[in-house]
């Protein structure tokens, strides 16, 4: 069953267990015809016509030439973007070519690069590409249908998700003429899975013939797209020099983009460091996430004679979500009740005012800034789902609006730890000696909370703190990202400080079941950290995989939201930046042009890409290395 197995009984026949079952009459014998087109919009209608010549938000004219120099706290041990174990620079994988690429000024709409054409029937059973006979790989060769059938069947090994989410939503691949492959999907009628295979990187076959794809490897790979990798610094640095022969530097979807010739992004262990790399202009554009060191930099001689620059980009996708993942998966944690008590135990409001000097709102949603934002009591759409489970569900889940504990207080962080262990004596847990002993094992309770940097400690020192005077000891342990990364992938931990890796899409797809169902939570390399199973989390993922108009996946991911800060599977924490949800705050140097409209879906904020050098505004720096 793959992907979606534990899902309810109603789905199973839409799902692959039965799929060439669902594929129906030849596509010939299809009624309400075949539509055939240069784009697709997963809801409503494309904005850019078939002989549109860029997107609104580039400068179809910016110049070439000069230097990018990005970072990442983060680093690397492999340039194959294939396997699930190891560390690949992200940027190889968002500068790789896939099937079609999403429009930044359009909720869910994505235009042909790699193919030509896209086709699909009225119920949305398959999908067929015509590939674009130009489109090349860097050392010249053709990107066939060979290629593309090879990148899909990589998703059936150990791969990374944006390979096995593919390849779970395919029953069977067919070629349908020269050029032409077509998917027949594991369900009709969703909308979404023409996207998935869409937004896939597609590798060259006789490149990885002489490889094994599911190694890592530091060979520098043959892509297609705009940069070729120049040179590589393991775990350091990754530098990219434009490709003056990319096949598609002048198609609609590229004109105004990938304007620098050159590309550098360094890697770095420390936020500090990298912040001081900044400071002397050692890295060209920053994300602030600190509000102590923005003032701390107002005298900075470069801010105050206007070479670094800020602004504030706002966003309509969504916000990333930080927070303290509890790992249902271990006996103590499984208890809805215990966790719970974790969450009353954790006092935000402290937290804001002594360690984040008062700055940040907190992001207590697993979808912020979205429409999928539960808030209130459950809407119409929502209860679709929730009435099938409410005998199992928390009462308060339809009687109240989701919930989280204030503190800031001595007399409100009181009340919250009497509440707390209340809940752990209800689970059946007792003190002696001033810990708590789980009764199964004998034993008190340990646990340790895993984060990828060591200054986030006193972020967590009030939690660890009152976590004791329930008598739960909690070890702070921070790691460096190959630690992490396996950790993740195992699911060995207790808790785990976690930011979401993608800000959440304006229109989900089937992935989502990677993160919210039952069969994910038991699957190692998924993306559901807090082992999250419950009946009504997996309806509600099928629900949305299956919908067919926007109001029904809103009221799924709605309810998905619901349930799972109902079980309290993780503690909401300060939103990633010092400024209003749905606003990016962005410090760089004044070497750029920029287009009067940036994308407000996704933006990248790590390359610029929209940007462009400026060689005269470079020439006026007067600090740092551009002096």
């Amino acid at each position: 069953m793959g992907l979606f197995a534990g899902l309810p009984q109603r789905f199973r026949k839409v799902l692959p267990a039965v799929a060439l079952a669902l594929l129906g009459p030849p596509a010939s014998a299809l009624t309400g015809g075949v539509t055939t087109s240069y784009g697709y919009a997963v809801f409503g209608e494309l904005k850019y016509g078939r002989d549109f010549d860029h997107f609104d938000y580039v400068n179809r004219d910016a110049p070439k030439g000069g230097s990018y120099r990005s970072a990442e706290l983060n680093t690397f041990d492999s340039l194959n973007q294939v396997p699930l174990v190891g560390i690949f620079p992200t940027s190889v994988m968002l500068l790789s070519d896939t099937l079609m690429r999403q429009s930044r000024d359009e909720t869910a709409s994505y235009y042909c690069l790699i193919c030509k054409t896209v086709s699909w029937p009225a119920d949305k059973s398959w999908a067929e590409f015509e590939l674009d006979p130009r489109a090349r790989f860097q050392d010249g060769q053709p990107i066939t249908v060979d290629d593309v059938i090879f990148s899909v069947n990589l998703g059936k090994g150990l791969s990374l998700p944006a390979f096995v989410r593919p390849a779970q939503t395919i029953a069977r691949i067919e070629r349908t003429g020269p050029g032409k492959v077509r998917f027949h999907f594991t369900m009709k009628d969703n909308p979404t899975l023409l996207t998935v295979v869409g937004l896939m990187p597609v590798l060259p076959k006789h490149w990885y013939d002489r490889r094994d794809p599911f190694k890592p490897s530091l060979d520098v790979p043959v892509l297609a797209g705009p940069y070729k990798i120049a040179r590589v610094n393991p775990g350091r640095s990754i530098s990219y020099r434009r490709d003056p022969d990319y096949w598609a530097k002048d198609h609609p979807l590229n004109k105004g983009r990938f304007n620098f010739d050159t590309v550098r992004i360094d890697y770095y262990r420390d936020q500090q460091m990298m912040n001081e790399a900044f400071r002397v202009g050692l890295i060209d554009l920053r994300l602030d996430r600190s509000a102590v060191d923005l003032r701390a930099e107002r005298n900075l001689p470069a801010v105050r004679a206007g070479n670094i620059k800020r602004i504030r980009i706002p966003y309509h996708n969504g916000a990333f979500y930080n927070a303290i993942t509890l790992n249902a998966r271990r006996p103590f944690l499984s208890d809805e009740r215990v966790r719970k008590a974790l969450t009353l135990a954790y006092d935000y409001e402290w937290v804001k005012q002594t360690i984040l000097a008062g700055d940040y709102g907190r992001t207590v949603s697993n979808f912020v800034n979205s429409d999928f934002e539960a808030s209130g009591l459950p809407t119409a759409d929502e209860m679709k789902v929730l009435n099938r489970h409410r005998d199992s569900l928390p009462p308060e889940l339809f009687t109240r609006a989701p919930w989280v504990p204030t503190g800031g207080t001595r007399e409100k962080m009181r009340a919250n730890l009497i509440e707390a262990r209340e809940l752990l004596r209800e689970a059946g847990y007792r003190l002696a000696g001033g810990r708590l002993i789980d009764p199964k094992a004998g034993r008190p309770v340990r646990l340790q909370l895993v984060a990828y940097s060591p200054l986030l400690l006193n972020q967590m020192s009030l939690f660890i703190r009152n976590a004791r005077k329930l008598g739960i000891e909690i070890s702070f342990r921070a790691v460096d990202a190959a630690q992490m990364r396996h950790l993740q992938r195992t699911y060995n931990y207790d808790l785990l400080y976690y930011r979401t890796v993608f800000a959440p899409l304006p229109t989900p797809s089937a992935g989502m079941a990677q993160i919210w169902t039952s069969q994910s939570a038991k699957t190692p390399g998924q993306l559901n950290y807090p082992g999250a199973s419950d009946p009504a989390l997996d309806d509600a993922i099928a629900t949305m995989v299956a919908a067919t108009d926007r109001a029904t996946v809103v009221g799924a991911m709605r309810a998905v939201d619901r349930v799972a800060r109902w079980r309290y599977y993780s503690i909401p924490l300060a939103h990633s930046y010092p400024t209003p949800v749905g606003t990016l705050p962005i410090s760089y140097w004044d070497k750029f042009g920029r287009s009067g409209k940036e994308p407000t879906w996704n933006f990248p904020f790590w390359d610029a890409d929209t940007w462009w050098y400026d060689p005269a505004r470079a020439a006026r720096l007067s600090h740092g290395v551009y002096r």
